[in-house]
């Protein structure tokens, strides 16, 4: 987007900056990643845009299993596991957070004021609006529209790449004038995260949660607070949702409302991946295949529970829910 771009810019020169040396001798050899572990064949260090026609694993297996997956030909689970492909990418995973490490742990002024600038350019987006229509009917969104201060919120709880934004979290916003709390659009800002072309996601996760968190306090407490809000998160541990998302929300003063996303296991299993070597943000297998029916027992859980305003938790699932993109 083009509102990025300055964030973007700055985050590549901080990446630069902040980039070890052994990146830069392992991209040369193309074999080993920082610890000396060898990586397999297949795997480099990722110097490219990744796209679906250069994707994050450069190989024609990698190829032609992102075409089977966007075709809808799903493997199983077992299937999903067994794959060379996929342990690849885990392979790759490791190899940035090697080099990376936990970047929460750098400690400079520099990275603080980068982090309160993240912070702060994320709460500049407004609700999703539509800006086309594609001849599929499918929606483009941009995130310019009004933000309406009703107290409002809702969880859109689901499995990775179970659709939850393309199918809930942008129509419902752009319908309840409502600011979406992404914790990926921040991720997707963080300085590693756009050296590796989505490679080092695993590496910036904590940062971005903390940063994540900083914006959320906005909407506690700060100039934000009573903007309406849509969540899209995976949901998989009840209480650590009501403690960390529900109770102080309601705290607040908002009304806590959830949705569910349904998608198959192996479906959504199978989008992670195809996400991942299309567009960035890899995330380790053992993390994204391993929520089972743990977001559908959440939500199944928490729906006839009565909030702090006195209605049920769960909003009525949507039987026309477009097919995840």
């Amino acid at each position: 987007m083009k509102q990025t771009r300055g964030i973007v810019a700055i985050a590549l020169m901080m990446a630069l900056l902040l980039m070890p040396m052994a990146l830069a001798d392992a991209a040369e050899a193309g074999t080993t990643d920082a610890t000396g572990a060898a990586l397999p064949e297949g795997v480099v260090p990722v110097t490219w845009e990744v796209t679906p026609e250069h994707p994050m694993i450069d190989t024609d297996e990698a190829r032609a299993l992102y075409q089977q997956i966007l075709a809808g030909d799903y493997p199983t689970m077992e299937e999903l596991l067994a794959n060379p492909v996929v342990a690849q990418l885990d392979a790759l995973a490791a190899y940035y957070k090697g080099i990376y490490g936990n970047t929460a742990d750098i400690d400079t002024p520099e990275r603080e004021q980068l982090r309160e600038e993240l912070k702060d350019w994320f709460l500049t987006r407004g609700s999703a609006r539509t800006e086309s229509v594609d001849e599929d009917g499918r929606h483009h969104y941009v995130y310019d529209g009004p933000l309406n201060r009703d107290f409002q919120m809702e969880l859109v709880l689901g499995l990775p790449a179970s659709g939850k934004s393309t199918r809930v979290a942008d129509p419902d916003s752009e319908a309840l004038g409502a600011f979406i709390l992404d914790v990926d659009m921040i991720k997707e800002q963080i300085p590693e995260y756009v050296e590796s072309h989505g490679a080092g996601a695993d590496a910036v996760h904590f940062e971005g949660m903390a940063i994540f968190q900083r914006a959320i306090d906005a909407f506690l407490t700060g100039d934000m607070k009573g903007v309406n809000i849509v969540l899209p998160i995976v949901g998989g541990d009840l209480d650590e949702m009501l403690q960390q998302f529900v109770l102080p929300f309601e705290a607040a003063g908002y009304n806590v409302r959830a949705r569910f996303c349904p998608a198959r296991e192996n479906e959504a299993a199978a989008r992670v991946v195809m996400r991942e070597l299309g567009g960035g943000q890899l995330i380790n297998s053992a993390v994204a295949f391993n929520f089972g029916d743990g977001p559908e027992n959440v939500y199944n859980e928490m729906k006839d529970m009565i909030n702090a305003k006195g209605e049920p938790y769960g909003l009525e699932e949507d039987a026309e829910l477009a097919p995840a993109a």
